[in-house]
């Protein structure tokens, strides 16, 4: 997979970044080897080097429009919220969240929403590790979501939550 220079692409699953320059760079003082460097769009004054020759995996183009709609309309639930241990449950949240796949992360998103909309039947509110298992999955995919779609990372819980309840 090649990149260019000023392509905004997703590091490690879950930060926008943009392609800056392609040099090369000797970390260990013996072996000179060949990086992209990589500008977090929200910290333009960092870089993250990543090696040319490993960069499957730990960066990918942005999704397209139409990708993004394809993996809200066909997300899944079921899986992030049958554990009853909440350690167990904690892990499996932060497991799929971390893992960078966007339909898991909208899966997840949606039983969380779901389970909102009980508990708020119920007169309560999430439990503590679902409310930050949703703020954390909200922020892995908004930054992404934002740039494609043309809105704020603020409208893209929204946008979800709509599109999910079928009012989009």
């Amino acid at each position: 997979m090649s990149f260019e220079t000023g392509q905004r692409v997703i590091y490690n699953g879950r930060e926008l970044c943009r392609v800056g320059e392609i040099c090369r760079k000797c970390f260990d003082g013996v072996h000179e080897e060949e990086y992209f460097c990589l500008i977090p769009e929200n910290e333009p004054k960092a870089c993250y080097y990543v090696p040319a020759d490993r960069l499957e995996g730990r960066i990918r183009p942005l999704m397209t429009r139409e990708e993004i709609y394809a993996a809200i309309d066909g997300s899944r639930t079921g899986h992030s919220l049958s554990c009853t241990d909440k350690n167990q449950r904690r892990a499996v949240l932060l497991q799929t969240v971390k893992s960078g796949d966007s339909r898991l992360i909208i899966g997840m998103i949606r039983e969380l929403f779901e389970e909102k909309k009980r508990r708020a039947a119920q007169g309560k509110e999430l439990i503590s590790c679902d409310e930050k298992a949703l703020a954390s999955a909200c922020r892995v995919i908004s930054s992404e979501f934002s740039a494609v779609l043309g809105i704020s990372e603020e409208e893209v819980g929204r946008l979800i939550e709509e599109r999910l309840s079928g009012k989009e």
